[in-house]
């Protein structure tokens, strides 16, 4: 266990993380080793850190790239993204386009593909257009297919299970000011419920992601966010923070300091020891990556999204295994 390390390699490091009305660093270093315990006797001393999408990291290719089913286009514009995130996206704007990208996927040797999108105003995806060329690839490759499921309701989950998707990704907002205010979405935390609820009908593994930070780089609602997700059936978790994006109503938001972020990954190792906890591949870059993803492997996470370098040779410096994946860290 690591408690003898130091939180901080710096003054600056701490200077830049500083919250002490709410935390000092005894009361850190506490959370932190407990949480870090927890880790090791429930998942073990494995840290997979993966290459997800269409990233290159040391030669690394991811092989599970995402795929936009609206191409550039989202009617729920939330604050955060304004559609933006779908231009980085391959786009299938039709069943057919969706087949092709998924059998060139397979051809090139790829091990699956993520299907995302833009909502309607509802915060629906179309996916009755494109479970058949789901279904057509899940037959004639091999690909793991992953969907980002936005609200859902029963029958179209029961579809997308018999269909063959392996997972369903969904952000789970706990409060309803933010998922009014940024996502557009009147009584979004019960939308998001009911489609927990819906999900676990069709026996659909579910992912939950938690967007920490996304009330304009506030902490408002992830913690009951994090109770939500005890309702349900899942094995594994994901905790993504705020990026400000150039163009967005958000561009010139502070995200939340990264103690915040590590604080809260360590306090749901506590509450969820058993489950497998990833830091997902978005969050600020640079200095503040560096500085989050050493905090998140102390805070006992059992995956990284394009971790540092920083972090994984503090992971094998306190005895973790380090195992590569090319996917996104919603699986394995």
């Amino acid at each position: 266990m690591p408690s003898s390390t130091k939180l901080f390699t710096s003054r600056e490091d701490f200077k830049m993380n500083t919250i002490e009305q709410l935390y000092d660093e005894t009361t850190m270093s506490h959370v932190f080793d407990r949480a870090w315990a927890l880790s090791r006797f429930f998942c073990g001393n494995i840290l997979s850190a993966h290459v997800p999408g269409m990233f290159v990291v040391n030669g690394r290719r991811g092989r599970y790239r995402a795929v936009s089913i609206t191409e550039d286009r989202c009617e729920l514009g939330c604050e955060h993204c304004k559609g933006k995130l779908l231009k980085t996206m391959l786009h299938a704007g039709d069943a057919a386009a969706l087949k092709k990208i998924g059998l060139e996927a397979s051809a090139r040797g790829d091990s699956g593909i993520l299907i995302s999108g833009g909502c309607d105003l509802g915060g629906k995806l179309p996916w009755d257009d494109f479970c058949g060329a789901i279904a057509y690839l899940k037959k004639h490759t091999s690909l793991k297919i992953s969907v980002h499921t936005g609200i859902i309701d029963y029958s179209t989950a029961l579809i997308l299970k018999h269909a063959g998707v392996d997972q369903a990704l969904v952000d789970v907002i706990g409060d309803e000011l933010t998922a009014a205010l940024v996502y557009h979405l009147p009584n979004g935390v019960d939308l998001i419920k009911r489609s927990m609820e819906n999900l676990a009908r069709a026996d659909l593994e579910t992912v939950p992601h938690i967007l920490f930070g996304l009330h304009y780089g506030a902490e408002r609602g992830e913690t009951h966010a994090l109770n939500i997700i005890g309702s349900f059936p899942i094995r594994k978790y994901v905790v993504v923070v705020l990026m400000p994006m150039p163009g967005t109503p958000m561009s010139e938001a502070t995200p939340p300091s990264p103690v915040q972020v590590a604080m809260f990954l360590a306090n749901a190792r506590i509450k969820y020891p058993s489950l497998q906890s990833s830091l997902g591949c978005a969050r600020p870059r640079g200095h503040y990556r560096r500085n989050l993803d050493v905090l998140a492997v102390r805070a006992g996470v059992n995956s990284i999204a394009l971790p540092s370098d920083r972090a994984l040779e503090f992971a094998r410096d306190k005895g973790l295994e380090i195992v590569s994946r090319e996917s996104c860290c919603s699986l394995g």
